[in-house]
C-alpha cells in the first residue's frame, strides 16, 4: 500500500480527465480528448489500487482498461451532439 504515490496518482488523473472533459474539449481535437480521458481513467485506476492491500494481478490489468474505456464513453454520452451537458 502506497498512501502518498496512490493519493498523488489519484489528483493528477482527476485533473487530466476533468480538464479534458471540461474547458480543453473545445480546443483539441477528438483523438487528443480521447487519449487524455482514457489516461484519467486508467491513472484513476491505478492510484486506487495502490491504495489497497493485496491486490491480485488481474485486477492490476482489468481496472485501468474498464476505467480507460469508461471514461471515455463517459464524456462521449454526456458531451456529444443532444447530450445533457453539450457546450
Amino acid at each position: 500500500m502506497d498512501r502518498i504515490g496512490g493519493w498523488s496518482t489519484i489528483a493528477v488523473s482527476a485533473a487530466l480527465f476533468l480538464g479534458a472533459a471540461f474547458p480543453l474539449r473545445g480546443r483539441l481535437g477528438p483523438r487528443a480528448i480521447d487519449v487524455m480521458v482514457a489516461s484519467g481513467g486508467a491513472g484513476l485506476a491505478v492510484g486506487g489500487l495502490l491504495l489497497l492491500d493485496d491486490v491480485g494481478v488481474a485486477s492490476w490489468i482489468v481496472a485501468p482498461l474498464v476505467l480507460a474505456g469508461a471514461g471515455v464513453v463517459h464524456v462521449r454520452v454526456f458531451f456529444a451532439g443532444d447530450g445533457p451537458l453539450r457546450t
